[in-house]
C-alpha cells in the first residue's frame, strides 16, 4: 500500500511541473508576442519609441533566457537567441518578422498536444 501511495504522490508532482512548465512557457509566449508585435508597429510607423521596445525586448528575454533554456529544448531557441541578440533599428522590420516566427515555432514545438507527444 504505502507503494501505490508514492506512485500517486510522484505521478502528481510530476503533473503539477508539467502544468506549471505549460503555464511558464504560454506566460513567456504571450508577453514576448505582445513586445514584438509592438514593436513592428513601431517599425512600421517609423516611431522613435522603437529603440526603447527593442531594449525592453532584449531586456525580457535576457530576464527569463536561463528557465526558458533549463525548460525546453535548445534547437529552435537557439534560432530565437541569435535573432533577438542582433535586433537593432536599422533592420528591424525583417528582424522583428523572423523573431515572431520564430517564437510562434518554439512555442508550437513546447505546447502539449498529441503530434507532440508521439
Amino acid at each position: 500500500m504505502k507503494r501505490l501511495w508514492f506512485a500517486i504522490i510522484f505521478i502528481s508532482i510530476c503533473l503539477a511541473i508539467c502544468l506549471a512548465e505549460q503555464h511558464y512557457i504560454k506566460d513567456f509566449y504571450n508577453e514576448m508576442n505582445g513586445r514584438i508585435e509592438q514593436a513592428i508597429v513601431y517599425s512600421d510607423n517609423k516611431d522613435e519609441r522603437l529603440d526603447s521596445q527593442i531594449k525592453d525586448i532584449k531586456e525580457y528575454w535576457y530576464k527569463h533566457n536561463d528557465l526558458i533554456f533549463t525548460l525546453t529544448n535548445h534547437e529552435v531557441l537557439d534560432d530565437l537567441s541569435a535573432v533577438i541578440r542582433s535586433l537593432d533599428t536599422k533592420h528591424a522590420d525583417e528582424s522583428l518578422r523572423k523573431a515572431k516566427a520564430t517564437l510562434e515555432v518554439f512555442y508550437e514545438n513546447q505546447r502539449i498536444t498529441l503530434s507532440n507527444i508521439f
